[in-house]
């Protein structure tokens, strides 16, 4: 202490002293700016103190009075209250758990993992926790469900749309797949006279259960084309001796990887090894993307996209090599068909979008 009040003029050494000796600098010691700098090497800053408190999300419902109106007007009187009921736990529910596993979801991003430690292709997707719960989230609430449980009903329509508006900011990106997955449920339920297999996936897409609830995807856009399908889908389908399909081509951009199954378009290979080019020649196909065994069905994940932004969902280059399909419109009627499934993925991109933005 006294080696450094040497550096001070003696009759500024009381006022020094008494100055270091402080536990703290307070507001009652007041110093102009040449005495600070020569006597306190140590300081707290002196541009003020400024907070803010951490923003907390409220129940999305009861802040939204134009929703609150909407449901009003075009609810049954006799549906109404549980219809509110069930938004108002739901956006508890959005404020107490799912919003913060919605930034786990954009902190912890997928990887893939192409070998595993015996040289073996594997190509297994990894995702976060959050994402998982996520899925198992959409199942318990039934935000895909809802649409489909009674179709005579037709507000259920407008009781899924305003949970998946309520849920959508706050999911981590998980409204995507749940967006074709909706889509998916659409075209399947529009088929005529459907298999076996299609009916099984109707259900799982469909289901309240997260054991069997399944997500879509919808592979369309490929390296040569963009979204001009018509003059850019280059996969090839080739028929079977027992009527299924085997695609050869490569996806360029097949968001939500993770999917159970997808709808693709392909041009069908003739007997004299010919394509019809054009929309003519694209027909639509259902694949699951798993065989029994777990293993991926003939397909590799060449790589996840680095994109700017959405980068907790993991979206992928995929090389189909063989993968196994069938064929789900008539020849050359891929397009028309896909479209139900574009028209519903649509109204979800607005959905998140107004739900952005009133968040």
């Amino acid at each position: 202490m006294q080696n450094f009040l040497k550096k001070f003029p003696t009759q500024r050494t009381t006022r020094v002293t008494r100055i270091l000796t402080r536990t703290a600098y307070t507001k009652a010691t007041t110093l102009n700016d040449n005495e600070f700098e020569h006597t306190v090497p140590f300081s707290s800053a002196r541009l003020g103190h400024f907070t803010q408190p951490k923003p907390k999300l409220g129940n999305f419902l009861k802040q939204d009075q134009t929703l609150l109106k909407i449901l009003e007007k075009n609810i049954p009187k006799q549906h109404y209250q549980t219809v509110e009921d069930d938004l108002l736990r739901f956006s508890e529910r959005i404020a107490s758990e799912i919003d913060d596993l919605g930034f786990q979801c954009e902190k912890e991003k997928p990887y893939v993992q192409t070998f595993d430690a015996w040289g073996n292709r594997v190509d297994q997707l990894v995702t976060c926790e959050a994402w998982k719960k996520m899925h198992n989230i959409s199942a318990e609430e039934g935000l895909i469900s809802l649409g489909y449980e009674n179709p005579n009903e037709e507000w259920r329509r407008l009781h899924q749309m305003s949970k998946l508006y309520i849920f959508a900011s706050s999911s981590g990106l998980y409204s995507c797949p749940l967006a074709m997955t909706d889509g998916a449920a659409t075209i399947i339920r529009r088929i005529e006279n459907p298999t076996s297999q299609l009916l099984k996936a109707f259900q799982n897409l469909t289901s309240r259960n997260p054991e069997e609830f399944w997500t879509s995807g919808q592979w369309m856009t490929e390296k040569k084309g963009g979204s001009d399908v018509a003059s850019g889908t280059e996969t090839v389908a080739v028929e079977q001796d027992d009527g299924s399909y085997r695609l050869h081509g490569y996806k360029w951009f097949s968001s939500a990887t993770d999917s159970d199954m997808a709808f693709t378009l392909a041009r069908v290979v003739d007997k004299q090894n010919n394509v019809i080019e054009g929309t003519k020649g694209l027909s639509l196909f259902y694949l699951e993307t798993k065989k029994n065994d777990g293993s991926l069905n003939n397909i590799q994940i060449i790589k996840l996209k680095d994109k700017l932004g959405t980068r907790q969902l993991p979206t992928a280059e995929l090389l189909l090599d063989g993968t196994s399909a069938v064929r789900v419109s008539e020849l050359g009627r891929g397009v028309a068909e896909i479209s139900n499934m574009l028209t519903i993925s649509r109204i979800h991109t607005a959905l998140m979008a107004i739900s952005n933005m009133r968040k």
